[in-house]
């Protein structure tokens, strides 16, 4: 979609995201997707990562993307999940209008999207409507740290430029907070710190409900 591609930012976040795969964040989102089963929304693809970590009880994709750059650059993880027998279908849509009927999938993964979401509140709600009853929200978001940390501190300090230069992300958003007014029980949200990431190392991690 327009206005949601940063072809520069996608190859500087591809570069990142496969040194990270290396660095400990694969076994993060491993331990992230593990809960998931049946049909699962990734909202947010990018370069598409999160397809090699699908634990078997998944059993087809319904991925968002609104970035040209980040759908091209996940092609061959796409291409390999399929090979695997993993049905796969990518939309170019926003998490605050989704193409997917209601109740229609078993899992939701939310991971490093929600700080680049237009409408935190609107996303939400519309995992909320296509979720089926009973249906896990898995997460793996970078998130705002706690007040009176250095990492708080450098998160205000780069807070003017930070869109500009990562493709519109947000470093500080508070996603536990959001979820909860979101009417989701947060109880099973785990705080973990990423040190080599400031000012995105604090990272929220487990289901929601």
């Amino acid at each position: 979609m327009a206005g949601h591609d940063h072809p520069l930012f996608t190859l500087v976040y591809r570069a990142v995201a496969g040194a990270g795969e290396h660095t400990g964040l694969g076994e993060v989102r491993r331990r992230a997707l593990a809960p998931a089963s049946g049909r699962l929304l990734i909202l947010g693809l990018g370069p598409g990562h999160d397809l090699d970590h699908l634990p078997d009880s998944v059993t087809s994709v319904v991925a968002v993307e609104p970035s040209a750059s980040m759908r091209s650059s996940s092609r061959p993880r796409v291409q390999a999940a399929r090979a695997r027998g993993i049905e796969v279908e990518v939309i170019d849509a926003v998490g605050e209008a989704l193409p997917i009927p209601d109740s229609s999938v078993d899992a939701v993964l939310l991971a490093y999207v929600m700080c680049t979401v237009g409408d935190v509140e609107a996303s939400l709600a519309e995992v909320r409507r296509v979720l089926k009853p009973g249906g896990l929200v898995c997460v793996m978001e970078h998130v705002r740290a706690r007040e009176g940390t250095w990492l708080r501190r450098s998160q205000r300090l780069v807070a003017p430029v930070w869109p500009r230069l990562a493709g519109g992300c947000h470093a500080d958003r508070d996603t536990r907070a959001a979820l909860q007014g979101a009417g989701f029980d947060v109880s099973e949200l785990r705080d973990i710190t990423i040190t080599n990431l400031p000012p995105v190392a604090p990272t929220l991690v487990g289901i929601a409900r």
